[in-house]
């Protein structure tokens, strides 16, 4: 990939937008941008409670983010397409592991900057750091808003409240792995008005249902 082709690419990452081609260059200098192409595999690339060392910056491709409940009721997978900056909330702080899984569903572009690269790149470069603020605050934004305490009154809005809340976007094609009975109770509701919740949806198109699986084509329809 020549140069130009490289810094187009970088420059939609959300960390580098701003950052012109020259300073890119400046940059380089210092810091080793290469990107990497990973082949659609079932191999992760990264596992879900590993050590971030790292900012892994998914810039094309889709990639299968999956993530195990801490109780170990319900796994979330979702597709996620570039360009994306993988739990850059996870590089520093009290916890510093990975809460997903993920695989390249396509053929990728990747690039990782490791911790000292983007510690120099903090120092050095107002829009980097700028940037990086911006994206740990909606992280935490986004995270308070689904924490936060909110009136839901019929079991429809209980259920997709819970649905919407195991994926990171709202974007996408979505499957959630889960037993009927353990919904019914993560949501203070019995199973058979889950279950006829979901088979309305079901009869709706908005999704399917399998074994312990709710798979969602387009999670948008259900926002």
């Amino acid at each position: 990939m020549d140069k130009r082709e490289m810094y187009r690419l970088l420059s939609r990452m959300p960390l580098l937008q701003g950052i012109s081609g020259m300073e890119l260059a400046h940059i380089e200098e210092r810091i080793d941008l290469e990107t990497e192409v990973l082949p659609a595999s079932r191999k992760p690339f990264i596992m879900q409670g590993q050590l971030c060392r790292e900012l892994v910056f998914h810039i094309e491709g889709n990639v299968i983010r999956q993530t195990h409940s801490a109780d170990g009721l319900f796994v979330a997978t979702e597709t996620v397409s570039g360009p994306v900056v993988v739990e850059a909330d996870k590089l520093y702080g009290l916890n510093c592991e990975y809460s997903s899984t993920y695989r390249a569903a396509s053929e990728c572009q990747l690039m990782r900057i490791s911790k000292k690269q983007v510690g120099d790149l903090l120092a050095k470069s107002d829009i980097f750091r700028l940037n990086y603020l911006n994206l740990l605050s909606a992280a935490i934004q986004r995270k308070e808003a689904k924490c936060r305490p909110s009136v839901l009154t019929t079991p429809a809005e209980k259920i997709t409240h819970f649905i919407l809340g195991c994926f990171s976007t709202e974007q996408g094609e979505k499957s959630l792995q889960i037993k009927m009975t353990d919904l019914a109770a993560f949501v203070s509701e019995t199973r058979l008005t889950v279950s006829r919740y979901l088979n309305q949806l079901c009869d709706e198109g908005i999704v399917s249902l399998k074994r312990k699986e709710i798979y969602i084509p387009d999670i948008t329809r259900l926002c």
